[in-house]
């Protein structure tokens, strides 16, 4: 309008109007001037159809708009000095991969998907979906640098949750308050690195949105054949413990107590013994006293396998149990054992940090139906009762590991295991949890339908090292989760 208002004021119009306009004329003019003003008219209004033409040419969104698409996130320089002496760890430590490297930065090229993104029929409100991904202890985190491109990458790709392993087999990836600090950061247990992970990883994420959730191995003491050095400050937890309570503390078998290196490499804690309760509850209070942590993550928070526990002090209990309640089967006793621990985190450690949310891992199938397992299912042979966390509200989320060998490339396991799990745990308390290491993105794009169709509230990917060594960071921003989206317990 402010284009057609200057022309229609301009100067090639005002003769032609002064023309029309003027009553001095005499009248033998008055034909010749008529004429000419017409004349005039029509050359004002050529003007000033091209004058429009032009710019509406010049405006057009074809050539005048600008891609709203954010940049891919490149390396990030960050100063060293932040992390003071020592800041480059010197190798893994036990049960570190040789290979493992710092995190790479990705290009960002996309491969093919096929997921839809996720559905927002109130455009008002934030999409809720928990989008999360596992960061292990093996995953490279060396240098602060390397946490800056972590969370760069979640960002990018609209990863709303890093569940960071801050406690892998009783020590700490973060300054020590009551176990020693974790060798995958110097190569020695106890050594200070000269920096903190995790408050690193928690400014940094914070800064972006992201909520950081401290994983922590509940039951698993120390990994290997050789323990670990009772010189270590703190003391490690199997030298403590050793010393007070001898071996009633650990996990037996009808063979007696579970040596170092037992079921997947670790020896366990007995989750009946009190004083393994009491310093599992200790260890996330003090996590939450002390860091601006969003939730706790509780992993291998279960029994080693169906065999265990046989120690005295757990078949002790379940005698005096079983005389109060004979209806009561040590099946159901030792279900009890882990379901208090999460109780008591709930109700002794969470209060600590008003907000926190707790969530746990879930065995990949609660109870085996199929046969796929063997029978080494989660409530039967690991007394774990996962959904049974989420009825009774003691947990924000479990999230289900869908992505071992068993189901890993059985599309139609996968989707059972979802649905079953979807189906007997609380509305919006089933997190699926989706390999990052499929050849294809399109395997991956498929179980977040999968996992979107059933109900589940979220996904998350195991684990950060595959999605970087996959590049799949702008396949999920220009698939699935082109959208941003708030965890599904905010």
């Amino acid at each position: 309008m402010d284009i057609v208002d200057c022309a229609l004021g301009s100067l090639e119009y005002m003769p032609a109007r002064r023309a029309l306009g003027n009553g001095d004329l005499v009248m033998n003019h008055r034909k010749s001037n008529w004429r000419r003003a017409v004349l005039a008219v029509v050359a004002s209004v050529l003007i000033v159809a091209l004058s429009l033409l032009g710019v509406l040419r010049a405006r057009s969104p074809a050539e005048a708009d600008v891609s709203s698409t954010a940049p891919a996130p490149v390396s990030v320089q960050r100063d060293t000095l932040r992390a003071g002496p020592g800041a480059i760890g010197q190798g893994g430590g036990p049960g570190d991969p040789a290979t493992a490297q710092p995190a790479a930065t990705n290009t960002m090229q996309p491969a093919t998907g096929t997921a839809q993104p996720a559905p927002n029929n109130d455009a008002s409100q934030p999409i809720k979906e928990t989008r999360g991904v596992w960061v292990t202890r093996f995953d490279g985190l060396k240098t602060p640098a390397d946490v800056q491109t972590l969370v760069d990458n979640a960002a990018y790709a609209h990863i709303n949750v890093i569940y960071f392993q801050v406690r892998g087999q009783a020590d700490a990836m973060y300054t020590p308050g009551l176990e020693p600090w974790s060798a995958s950061l110097s190569s020695t247990l106890g050594q200070d690195p000269g920096w903190d992970p995790l408050a690193v990883l928690i400014q940094d994420a914070h800064a972006k949105g992201i909520e950081v959730h401290a994983w922590i191995n509940t039951y698993t003491v120390w990994q290997g054949s050789t323990p670990p050095p009772a010189s270590a400050n703190p003391k490690p937890m199997y030298v403590d413990f050793n010393e007070q309570y001898g071996q009633n503390w650990v996990m037996w078998d009808q063979n007696g107590p579970m040596q170092l290196g037992g079921p997947d490499g670790y020896l366990w804690a007995n989750p009946a013994f009190p004083a393994v309760q009491d310093h599992i509850v200790a260890v996330c209070k003090d996590l939450l006293t002390r860091y601006q942590l969003d939730g706790l993550h509780m992993d291998y928070i279960r029994y080693a396998g169906a065999q265990y526990s046989q120690d005295p002090v757990s078949n002790q209990e379940y005698a005096a149990a079983h005389a109060a309640n004979p209806n009561l089967t040590r099946a159901d006793w030792q279900r009890d054992q882990v379901t208090t621990l999460v109780q008591r985190i709930r109700d002794e450690a969470l209060p600590a940090r008003p907000g926190a949310v707790l969530t746990t891992t879930a065995w990949p199938v609660y109870k085996d139906q199929w046969g796929w397992y063997n029978g080494k299912d989660g409530y039967n042979a690991l007394y774990q009762d996962s959904e049974g966390w989420t009825n009774q509200n003691l947990v924000s989320a479990i999230n289900p590991m869908l992505y071992g060998p068993t189901v890993h490339d059985h599309m139609d396991r996968f989707q059972t295991l979802v649905q079953d799990y979807v189906s007997g745990s609380r509305p919006g308390s089933v997190v699926v949890g989706i390999g990052g290491d499929y050849s294809s993105f399109s395997d991956i794009s498929a179980r977040i339908d999968v996992a979107r169709q059933a109900g589940a509230s979220g996904e998350a990917f195991f684990s950060y090292q595959a999605l970087n060594q996959n590049n799949y960071w702008s396949d999920l921003r220009n698939g699935p989760y082109q959208q941003p989206a708030v965890p599904s317990w905010r």
